[in-house]
């Protein structure tokens, strides 16, 4: 499979270096969020996966995520979260299934979380977890609309270039 566009989530770093000590404070936020207590990176991966279907991104789905282990989630667990079959699936655990509702419904309106969804993630994650997970989903969510952004504007800026030299 070939390399997917840049930027993604995964190197949208690279794209805001020019943004300075913000840029690298973002960075920095984003890095944090794979090594810390409360979900594992397969988890936290699997959010991420999820938060790029819902955004119906093919790019950001396609990338690879060096911060997971091997890359990726194992290959059934994937296809599950894209297919959006998750709840059907027996591989997951029911604590998993909440975290990914969760996130399922963050990605929706996170203003308009059912408490249920929130205490079942909760039970799962603790208190401090469902904290760090909003932080989380807040965060990659950022990077996917940040990184689809800045594709958009490459995209169009060729033809904006066109348009302006024909003048």
């Amino acid at each position: 499979m070939p390399a997917p566009a840049s930027p993604t989530s995964l190197d949208l770093d690279l794209k805001l270096a020019l943004a300075g000590s913000p840029a690298v404070s973002f960075a920095r936020l984003s890095a944090s969020l794979w090594a810390q207590p409360y979900l594992t990176a397969d988890l936290l991966e699997l959010c991420r996966l999820t938060l790029a279907r819902l955004h119906r991104d093919e790019i950001e789905i396609a990338a690879v995520n060096p911060r997971a282990p091997h890359g990726q989630p194992g290959a059934q667990r994937r296809a599950a979260v894209l297919a959006g079959a998750t709840y059907k699936s027996p591989a997951f655990s029911p604590g998993e299934k909440a975290v990914l509702l969760f996130t399922e419904c963050y990605a929706l309106d996170p203003q308009s979380i059912a408490d249920e969804v929130a205490r079942e993630a909760k039970d799962h994650l603790g208190e401090p977890g469902l904290v760090f997970l909003i932080e989380a989903l807040g965060c990659l969510d950022a990077r996917i609309r940040a990184a689809r952004c800045l594709r958009d504007m490459a995209a169009y800026a060729p033809a904006n270039r066109s348009a302006a030299d024909a003048r």
